[in-house]
């Protein structure tokens, strides 16, 4: 598992690949945005999962959050073999979101 923080260069292509991977549209002033942004430090760190988290600012991606009708952050979808296959906003509770990237994988 690694945190990428991307743009949309780098986020079309891994969809374009094919990637499973969790899509994180956050704001840098967003304070659930940075709790949340501890949560996947947390993942990270444990090793538990499997499933890459590309972070996407969408102060310096605008194009993206609207093409992802993005209209609170946190926003995260879930994507598997380049198809967006959940979403879910808002924080989320480390449990929850490690159960949710196992079933993705």
């Amino acid at each position: 598992m690694a945190i990428i923080h991307a743009d949309k260069e780098l986020f079309d292509k891994m969809m374009a690949e094919k990637k499973t991977f969790l899509v994180d549209f956050f704001a840098t002033w967003c304070g659930p945005c940075k709790m949340l942004g501890r949560v996947f430090e947390s993942i990270e760190a444990k090793g538990e999962v499997d499933v890459d988290i590309v972070k996407i600012d969408i102060d310096q991606e605008m194009e993206l959050a609207q093409k992802y009708n993005v209209e609170v952050v946190p926003t995260l979808y879930f994507i598997a073999k380049g198809e967006a296959v959940g979403t879910m906003s808002g924080f989320i509770p480390e449990d929850e979101l490690v159960k949710k990237l196992k079933e993705l994988k």
